[in-house]
């Protein structure tokens, strides 16, 4: 689109109330297109059905078919997906005890475990099972562990998330 550049915060900052520390933690925050980070909004990641609107890279804003969620739904493109996945299990365990103070914006469980709504959770898991962590996010964990001196587990650990939430049954 080429709007601008802008920072995506992958769990939406109206959900914490723009508080520290999360508002600046490196390990949910994107360098993003202007344009589609406004189109995303605060709409939770899933599965689109029928698209409202499609950026030049492909992820859509739309209806979800992801299984146990009918509302509006961004889905990032499938190479991003595993990336999504990851930078939300690390918000839900870093942050697990202030969850319960957050809105859910119909993501987030309200409790410290497990943190997502089930149908969140079962669609993550899914991507995160369907996009591997790539050398990308590897280096990109490997900086933000230089710059915040913490590191998001999940990418150095992806058997993390089944040991955590036990292993998904994969959709077709």
């Amino acid at each position: 689109e080429g709007d601008c550049y802008n920072r995506e915060h992958i769990i939406p900052q109206s959900l914490f109330n723009e508080a520290s520390p999360m508002v600046a933690d490196v390990h949910f925050i994107r360098a993003t297109d202007g344009k589609v980070n406004g189109m995303r909004s605060s709409f939770p990641f899933g599965k689109v059905g029928v698209p409202t609107f499609t950026s030049q890279n492909f992820s859509k804003l739309g209806n979800s078919v992801s299984q146990g969620y009918s509302g509006t739904v961004f889905e990032p493109i499938d190479a991003f997906k595993g990336d999504v996945a990851r930078m939300i299990f690390y918000f839900v365990t870093r942050y697990e005890t202030k969850l319960a103070g957050f809105s859910s914006g119909n993501m987030l469980g309200g409790s410290s475990f497990p943190g997502l709504q089930a149908w969140a959770l079962k669609q993550y898991m899914e991507w995160h099972i369907m996009d591997p962590v790539s050398p990308e996010e590897i280096s990109r964990n490997n900086a933000s562990y230089n710059y915040q001196g913490n590191r998001n587990p999940f990418i150095d650990h992806p058997e993390y998330a089944a040991q955590i939430w036990g292993t998904p049954v994969l959709g077709t």
